[in-house]
């Protein structure tokens, strides 16, 4: 692409090469956010193919830097919280997932994650109330689940 491309032409362009060359496609959501930062997909997105790579310090910053631009999107929520949990930062990784769910109830896979980490928490200490909260998050998720049919 030519000098003063522009910063959705770049994003764009990452869309477009995340399938085929995530190197490019992560070089491209670096040029967009050098002539954009405020572009919040395209730092969830960096963040995304930083998380696919292992690099979870970077993943984490890059779903930080979307939230910075954009705090009422559940999936960057979503998104912090896999990696914290990646990071076994367990009770920061909950709280991104409640943050999710808190701007949207229906994100089943939240549901899922938060019922999975409580029940591992719960059999390490032995907590009956959050093994409880788990069990509720799982029949949350399965009746979302039986929605989407």
């Amino acid at each position: 692409m030519r000098a003063g491309t522009s910063a959705l032409a770049w994003y764009e362009r990452g869309l477009a090469l995340e399938g085929t060359d995530a190197g490019a496609a992560i070089l491209a959501y670096q040029r967009a956010l050098a002539g954009r930062p405020d572009l919040a997909d395209a730092h969830n997105n960096l963040g995304r193919l930083y998380h696919d790579r292992g690099e979870l310090a970077a993943a984490e910053s890059c779903y930080r830097l979307a939230l910075c631009a954009s705090r009422r999107v559940p999936l960057y929520w979503f998104n912090l919280g896999v990696a914290l949990e990646d990071l076994q930062r367990y009770s920061e990784a909950l709280a991104a997932y409640e943050q999710s769910i808190a701007l949207d109830q229906a994100v089943s896979d939240v549901h899922h994650n938060i019922a999975r980490l409580l029940e591992q928490l719960a059999r390490k200490s032995g907590d009956d109330d959050m093994l409880r909260l788990a069990v509720r998050h799982l029949a949350r998720y399965r009746a979302l689940m039986r929605r989407l049919g």
